[in-house]
């Protein structure tokens, strides 16, 4: 909470609103009246302000804006994952230990429709909420997209930077399609970084086995699977979206 020294009679100078970042209007606060503060005068003439409750919620929001996962996380959730088998109860439980804990790497391996973005976006949605920055890259598009500008330096390590620096990095389908050396070397540069790093969260969904990723890059796989344990899961094999 801010004090700030008000003098009978005179109006405290107008100061930026926290709600400048965050102006959202799905948000209606009748606490703050929508300004992101709530602020007295004490019995000394100190005016005390402090952020609404509702920042919270807007935080959040942004956050999911800024993640790239908006419409995902309106379809995906814990709530509802459903868990028809014991092995999708273990899988929810699993995610849900992630999202409470310290862990650093979460990867999820299936087929298509096994589920993985769900679980992986229900984890991404909680975090979120507990206020984690969170980025959302989709392999095949964006390591694509990636590739094609890492000769303008400047340009793809503000980009690259983005990714490495998230406390929260999502990536779906890793490795999806044919995997080049341009892919490895992306993947190790992005993911040795975190790696080395500390504080952040990777979460991981494939098609690819661990010994297909092993496979594919040895280098890459091993400190994905090593910073994942305990959270490296194997999907039912069932395609959901068909039945």
């Amino acid at each position: 909470m801010q004090r700030m020294q008000q003098t009978p009679g005179t109006t405290m100078p107008e100061e930026k609103s926290p709600l400048s970042e965050y102006r959202l209007d799905n948000v209606d606060c009748s606490i703050c009246g929508n300004t992101g503060t709530v602020t007295r005068i004490d019995e000394n003439g100190f005016l005390w302000s402090r952020d609404c409750v509702c920042m919270k919620r807007r935080r959040s929001l942004r956050n999911i804006e800024d993640s790239g996962l908006r419409d995902l996380v309106r379809r995906y959730s814990f709530e509802n994952y459903k868990t028809p088998t014991p092995k999708h109860d273990a899988i929810k439980k699993k995610a849900m230990s992630f999202c409470a804990n310290d862990a650093e790497c979460f990867i999820i391996m299936g087929k298509s429709g096994a589920g993985k973005t769900h679980i992986c976006t229900a984890i991404c949605k909680t975090l979120i909420e507990n206020n984690w920055q969170c980025r959302y890259l989709i392999w095949r598009t964006d390591a694509a997209r990636l590739k094609s500008i890492v000769n303008d330096g400047e340009e793809y390590e503000r980009e690259i930077n983005k990714l490495k620096n998230s406390a929260v990095l999502y990536i779906d389908d890793f490795f999806k399609g044919t995997i080049t050396d341009a892919d490895k070397n992306l993947a190790f540069t992005l993911l040795n970084d975190r790696y080395n790093g500390r504080g952040k969260k990777t979460i991981i969904s494939t098609e690819l086995t661990i010994p297909e990723l092993l496979e594919a890059d040895e280098a890459t796989a091993g400190r994905i699977i090593e910073r994942a344990r305990g959270y490296t899961i194997q999907a039912p094999s069932e395609n959901w979206r068909l039945k």
